[in-house]
């Protein structure tokens, strides 16, 4: 891969960049908004995940998409051995030194390149060992070429710098329509396995391909001597990598021991379908750490109490996001099930609640994996990680062949508590830091009378459609009603008037 050097960027981008990229200088309004687009941009993004995970669903039935989930497992699980963490160092360095973020962004763009190779061989000898049809070998393939376009994302990392993450957003936005129409067309024509691959990486070339020339004309990257950032990129990233490594291993590989060992072949089917749900609600947590990241690590250590804000404040509303989600999940998950997967995916409902309770630890798991970076605990990160890995495949090896993918399901909440808690309390005590818990209460409170209320009316026979208007619309009031959700501080925080930092 060939990027421009330094001298070779625009004139305009070389002389603004280095004040757009100092995180220190983002205001509360503009770090809201920011926020704000994210989560908007992916809301989009995740209804039409639902829908192209639904029609793909449909189209290959419950045995196929599990060989099409597990190929995906892998592939996230062998990819993070072409980033190792070196996305997150490369963002908190560049944020301290923001006069060398041509050179960081280059290091990080070239480092991952020669990280790549050996990864795609990896991949492609382990997908030929355990794929169970040709179908599911010939597809695997074609996506090991998407990790080369994979290459070209890294200098997203430009405008996550600028705290212009609706930059990033705009293209993934991209990426979901291009991919949805792609599947409409594919699904049409019964296509199957083989077609929705080429589609995938034929997609994942344009989007990123344009992310990649966007980035390099707002800012430049420094490819000469980019070789002498792999040392300080690799001696922090290596150690955060291995941690996020085995935070990725015992969220993958239960896929992947679902699809071998579970009693039905059916079950890795409905074990991707309902975990699916579980990943694309992930982009809020990370919407708010993509934002809030490269301005904690700013201000740490200079500005410690405005990293403790932060740091509350990403905790409070992570929880608001999560904990209605968890509530509906409990009393509303087979027809919400049956709804998005059809009926023969049904027997995912009793899983979907499990997983939705991980995903309330994994939110809080952003804040605590992303303050690791910053006190650099990476490598006590590690040691919480290992700890998680060995649990996870422990007890799934024994419980999956028995309980089936329940079993999994449970040792994705078992994990993340594991893993996620102890990283927490290292983090505070790094920052002498106590977590308030007034907000947190109340939005537990008020997310539990909104489930009670939606399980009320679907004890009446209400449709889905109105038990989701019901949460939409009693769980916000309740949090204005227990002061959980201050419109004061929305106000203050989303006021036009620029506040020093």
């Amino acid at each position: 891969m060939r990027l421009p050097v330094d001298d070779a960027a625009p004139a305009q981008a070389s002389n603004t960049g280095s004040v757009e990229a100092d995180a220190a200088k983002v205001s509360p309004r503009r770090a809201t908004i920011d926020v704000l687009v994210q989560i908007g941009g992916q809301v989009m993004n995740m209804a039409l995940g639902v829908f192209v995970t639904l029609l793909i669903v449909r189209t290959l039935g419950t045995t196929g998409f599990g060989e099409w989930s597990t190929i995906f497992s892998v592939s996230a699980l062998l990819g993070y051995f072409a980033s190792l963490g070196l996305s997150g160092v490369a963002v908190r360095n560049a944020a301290a030194e923001p006069e060398r973020e041509a050179d960081w962004i280059g290091g990080y763009a070239t480092l991952s390149a020669a990280l790549t190779v050996p990864v795609v061989i990896a991949y492609v000898v382990i997908m030929q060992l355990i794929s169970t049809t040709e179908e599911m070998r010939i597809a695997s393939l074609i996506l090991a070429l998407a990790y080369f376009s994979g290459v070209l994302s890294t200098l997203g990392t430009v405008f996550r710098m600028r705290i212009r993450n609706d930059i990033n957003i705009a293209f993934v936005s991209a990426n979901s329509v291009l991919w949805a129409a792609a599947v409409i067309v594919i699904a049409a024509h019964k296509g199957g396995m083989v077609a929705f691959a080429a589609a995938f990486l034929g997609v994942a070339v344009i989007i990123q391909g344009s992310q990649a020339f966007l980035a390099m004309r707002t800012a430049p990257v420094r490819i000469r001597g980019a070789r002498a950032m792999w040392r300080p990129l690799m001696r922090v990233g290596f150690a955060v990598g291995a941690g996020t490594l085995l935070t990725v291993m015992y969220a993958r590989i239960d896929q992947v021991l679902v699809f071998e060992l579970a009693p039905h072949r059916s079950e890795a089917g409905i074990y991707g379908a309902i975990y699916r749900i579980l990943d694309t609600a992930g982009f809020l947590p990370a919407a708010v750490m993509m934002t809030l990241f490269p301005i904690i690590s700013a201000a740490h250590p200079a500005n410690p109490v405005r990293v403790k804000h932060l740091m509350q404040l990403a905790i409070d509303y992570l929880a608001m996001l999560s904990l209605p989600i968890l509530a509906f999940s409990i009393v509303a998950a087979e027809p919400l099930v049956k709804l998005l997967f059809g009926a023969s995916f049904a027997a995912g409902a009793k899983g979907l609640p499990i997983l939705m309770a991980a995903y309330v630890v994994i939110c809080f798991g952003y804040v605590s994996g992303n303050m690791v970076i910053a006190t650099d605990l990476q490598r006590r990160y590690v040691r919480f990680a290992i700890l998680g890995l060995i649990v996870n495949v422990g007890f799934n090896i024994p419980l999956i062949p028995i309980y089936g993918y329940i079993a999994a399901a449970w040792l994705t909440l078992v994990t993340n508590i594991v893993v996620v808690f102890p990283a927490m309390h290292a983090v505070l005590k790094k920052i002498s830091m106590r977590i308030a818990p007034g907000r947190l209460l109340r939005t537990a409170f008020a997310a539990t009378v909104s489930g009670l209320l939606v399980a009320a009316l679907r004890g009446a026979g209400l449709p889905l459609g109105w038990l989701v208007a019901a949460m939409a619309l009693a769980y916000p009031l309740l949090l204005l009603a227990v002061r959980a959700l201050d419109i004061a501080e929305l106000r203050q925080v989303l006021s036009r008037r620029e506040r020093a930092s």
